[in-house]
């Protein structure tokens, strides 16, 4: 067997740096990523990463264009004046790639990226981008969800007939259910979405997501706060889910978001064909801005053993508000007189308990046993129908951030303000 003395000469590379490499009698493209002892770690142009032998590489070279040299070019594309449709960037998985200093992944991609990932999106019209911050959504406030707000607000002030919201799904529910009562009305659909895998994998779902989130921006006759995800685990057409009625269910699938209690909003096609699902879309004709947020509140959960120390302890820190997500229709354990002393102690500061299920379909009842008959004697009590509790809790924010009068509270939290709340119980909603 022929030894191969060849040593690829990789000290005038660099990460990112596209490269052309003979390997196993075919010639190869892809992006340099880093040397090793006895391989190098290699990027193929179709987004897999490969560790290739030293010996078994023939030759290796720099070359002038690629996937990559268009990211290092960044800045190129020159800004749309007047664009039909503002893509506002915010991080998350869609505009991440590996970091190969610690394995994980950061949002690291440039503004012109997007128009790379999917270049269709220019058949829907003048589009730009609007970079406002770059995070993890595990790591993004309320006062992140202000600033998300304002910029949706401006480019629908400067023209836009829509707007995408790129983000990490872990919080993208919080966010587009913040969006419905920051923005309320909307005149121009704001659609959330974002990629369960990162942009630089082969299985990356970043692309038909961002395609499909500017058609629906683009055609879809709604004016909501909606997310557009894919629907099965196939890259045929996404979803699109009011963003306060939809829930992230699943770590890693594609079509993680599942409509809770409804049905989707409609479906967007890779052929640029929308189908309308529901009934009850809401469009006004002009988008209202409303930053008023109290962010005192916070989120619990019923469990056995529970007790009412936990309770007792953010009423001792000075909380306006408390959601909890408790057990079947808004069951709390009761029998547990510490417990019930708490509930009497936030009723007596009326300081307001929203409470949800935990079962996420159905909706919560405060007639149906004894124990809900209990709870309902208290004033600051509140009972919200089928709301998820992501949506609560965001929507309590909302409220606190108008009046703190716990009849005002009720009142608004029980009211459908953005088409969180069903009228009724559909049979066929549950796990569509």
């Amino acid at each position: 067997m022929e030894k191969n003395s060849f040593k690829p000469a990789v000290g005038k590379l660099s990460t990112g740096d596209p490269i052309e490499f003979a390997f196993k009698g075919k010639n190869m493209h892809g992006e340099f990523v880093k040397e090793e002892e006895s391989f190098l770690l290699i990027k193929l142009s179709s987004g897999y990463d490969i560790a290739v032998p030293k010996n078994e590489i023939k030759i290796i070279k720099a070359i002038k264009s690629g996937i990559a040299r268009k990211e290092k070019n960044a800045g190129e594309e020159k800004p749309e004046k007047n664009p039909d449709i503002v893509i506002v960037t915010t991080g998350g998985t869609i505009s991440s790639k590996i970091d190969y200093e610690t394995g994980g992944v950061s949002p690291t991609v440039p503004s012109d990226y997007y128009f790379n990932l999917a270049p269709k999106m220019r058949d829907y019209g003048k589009i730009a981008i609007k970079p406002i911050m770059s995070v993890l959504s595990e790591n993004m406030q309320p006062s992140d969800w202000i600033k998300i707000a304002s910029a949706v607000k401006d480019a629908i002030d400067g023209g836009a007939k829509g707007v995408v919201v790129t983000m990490g799904t872990d919080t993208m529910h919080y966010a587009a259910s913040a969006m419905s009562f920051l923005l309320n009305p909307l005149s121009v659909p704001v659609v959330f979405t974002g990629a369960q895998r990162s942009v630089d994998r082969g299985s990356s779902d970043a692309s038909t997501n961002l395609l499909l989130s500017v058609i629906a921006a683009s055609k879809w006759d709604g004016g909501e706060s909606v997310i557009c995800m894919h629907s099965d685990l196939n890259d045929n057409h996404n979803f699109i889910l009011r963003g306060n009625k939809a829930r992230k269910m699943h770590t890693e699938r594609r079509d993680t978001f599942r409509p809770i209690n409804s049905k989707p909003l409609g479906e967007v096609y890779l052929d640029g064909t929308i189908k309308t699902v529901s009934d009850y879309i809401r469009k006004a004709d002009k988008t209202k801005l409303d930053t008023k947020l109290d962010t005192n509140v916070k989120l619990l959960i019923s469990y056995p053993s529970m007790g009412g120390d936990i309770i007792e302890y953010y009423l001792s820190k000075g909380v306006h508000g408390l959601v909890i997500a408790a057990t079947g229709f808004g069951n709390l354990p009761l029998e547990d007189k510490t417990i019930y002393k708490a509930l009497l102690s936030a009723n007596k500061k009326n300081i307001p308990l929203v409470i949800t299920s935990q079962a996420l379909y159905g909706s919560t009842n405060s007639f149906v046993y004894s124990t809900l008959r209990e709870m309902s004697k208290f004033d600051n009590i509140i009972y919200v129908g089928d709301m998820t509790t992501e949506t609560a809790f965001v929507k309590l924010m909302h409220v606190l951030g108008h009046t703190r009068q716990i009849d005002k509270v009720k009142q608004m939290m029980q009211s459908n303000m953005a088409g969180e709340i069903s009228d009724r119980s559909q049979i066929d909603t549950f796990l569509i």
